[in-house]
């Protein structure tokens, strides 16, 4: 019997250590478990980052490429409308070039209906311009910006320093961007005597 108990004994000890080993094991299975959810949430994480910067980045790139295309058709007279700017300018010297008090009968009237000819083609031409976009800005009167201006001189006036006083040439815009800088002549204020 004393056999028996020993065995006993010794296989309640195996029992023993083997549910140990298992605690140990499944504690262990569990620690590695935990870590391993652990390293996968840390993953989940960063890659759902990368995800909203990807997606963030592609959004900005969308809206830079709708914003270029806009900008595209919006200014893409630009080259054509610099070249009739040209043409506005030589029917204007044109009409200042002919005299206000001209007389000498039938003449007169011919000159008057060029000069009217002259004016409609002018409006039609500015006309088609403004209705793409493109329209003059006024100078005369206005602190110089040399934004917008480029001063061709500078001369005393009854008018305050950097105002400017005549334009030579007509500035223009297309949308709100400069097409032309308008050429003007800047007031440097009254002459001082000495």
């Amino acid at each position: 019997m004393n056999e028996q108990r020993k065995s006993e004994k010794k296989e309640d000890n195996l029992v023993k250590v083997k549910k140990t080993v298992d605690k140990n094991t499944q504690k262990k299975i569990k620690n590695s478990q935990d870590l391993l959810v652990d390293e996968l949430k840390i993953k989940l994480k960063d890659v759902e980052d990368k995800l909203l910067r990807s997606l963030a980045d592609n959004d900005n790139l969308r809206k830079r490429h709708d914003k270029e295309i806009e900008d595209n058709s919006k200014y893409a007279i630009k080259n054509l409308s610099y070249s009739l700017l040209n043409v506005a300018d030589n029917l204007e010297r044109a009409l200042k070039s002919i005299p206000n008090n001209e007389t000498g009968g039938s003449d007169n009237n011919v000159i008057k209906n060029l000069v009217i000819g002259i004016k409609a083609v002018e409006k039609e031409l500015i006309d088609s311009l403004e209705k793409h976009g493109v329209s003059k800005f006024e100078s005369v009167n206005q602190k110089f910006n040399p934004e917008i201006h480029q001063a061709v001189s500078k001369v005393h006036n009854e008018k305050q320093d950097g105002v400017i006083v005549e334009e030579m040439q007509k500035g223009f815009k297309i949308g709100e961007r400069l097409l032309r800088p308008a050429m003007v002549v800047v007031s440097m204020g009254p002459e001082t005597k000495k």
